[in-house]
């Protein structure tokens, strides 16, 4: 990097120490502003993959300074490939020059939570990292949706067909919602965020709910991470709606028994969804809509930050 670039770098951190900044790494005034009910969610993005080319040149380069660098532990290092890990442990770096070859892709991948990095962080990962790279871009969004609300008695679907997986916590309540297939480009998970915590980390959250929505995108769909979900509805069923006592009851079976729609035809099951989004009080997906509306300029200038050609957020 040139010492012209690093003066660069320098003026615009200091604009950056006038931004708020939280601890998790963005600006949670931004980010939150926009309150619309007691169910209104955080959005945030949850992980990033970032993939480029490093030419010979920068591969040398990179290669010496991560070797000495004390921010990164470094290992199965050899002349064409290395892997590493960096800022104790948040951030994942893998260059491959003979397996980009092979499959004909590129060679450097960096992978991270954004919301577990520092400005100061974001800022030597941009600069020391990612700049090395060149026709780099993004193959992994995660956009979460947190709710300080207890999502347990919603009832999640998708107007397309997708394969739906449920487990069910110590209550028999459902604490996690599948849909689709985790090598698929659009993957949706719907959690207990609290007692996932407890279980993995045994880390206390001072709310007394906690639920995320999360939407994990790769390849071809991270670009419509801002148009990824018009087909989920999250909905709390109000039974009571529903005059005709039959559908009432099959309604109510549906809900409980996922299993069951596989055995309604396409008609039927069209028709079933129909009274279900007409008869709910809500659907917490609009609320998701509206929030990511409220926060869509400023998540992409988060996108343009780690983009070669952007540098900084303004």
């Amino acid at each position: 990097m040139s010492k012209k670039e690093k003066e660069s770098y320098s003026k615009q951190d200091e604009k950056h120490e006038n931004l708020d900044f939280s601890k998790t790494g963005y600006s949670n005034s931004r980010l939150n502003r926009h309150k619309m009910s007691p169910l209104s969610p955080k959005l945030s993005f949850d992980a990033m993959t970032i993939v480029g080319d490093l030419n010979k040149n920068n591969a040398k380069k990179l290669s010496e300074f991560i070797s000495v660098d004390p921010q990164i532990r470094l290992w199965d290092i050899l002349q064409t490939k290395f892997k590493a890990k960096a800022l104790q442990e948040k951030v994942y770096i893998e260059y491959d020059k003979v397996k980009a070859d092979t499959w004909d892709r590129r060679n450097m991948r960096v992978e991270f939570n954004p919301n577990k990095l520092t400005h100061d962080e974001m800022l030597w990962l941009k600069q020391n990292i990612i700049d090395y790279m060149e026709d780099d871009g993004f193959t992994r969004l995660d956009l979460a949706f947190d709710f300080e609300h207890d999502l347990s008695d919603y009832y999640a679907m998708t107007d397309k067909a997708v394969k739906k997986t449920i487990f069910y916590g110590r209550n028999g309540k459902p604490e996690t919602k599948y849909f689709g297939v985790r090598d698929s480009d659009r993957f949706i998970r719907i959690y207990n965020k609290k007692q996932e915590r407890k279980d993995n980390a045994d880390i206390k959250v001072d709310s007394e709910h906690l639920w995320r929505v999360e939407i994990e995108l790769k390849r071809s769909m991270v670009d419509y991470w801002n148009d990824c979900f018009n087909d989920l509805h999250i909905l709390k069923p109000n039974l009571k709606a529903i005059d005709n006592i039959k559908e009432r009851a099959m309604i109510y079976l549906l809900v409980h028994e996922e299993d069951e729609w596989g055995n309604l035809e396409r008609r039927t099951k069209n028709k079933y969804r129909k009274i279900l989004k007409d008869t709910s009080e809500i659907d917490l997906t609009d609320l998701m809509k509206s929030t990511l509306r409220a926060n869509e300029e400023y998540l992409q200038k988060q996108i343009d930050f780690w983009q070669r050609e952007f540098r900084f957020w303004k």
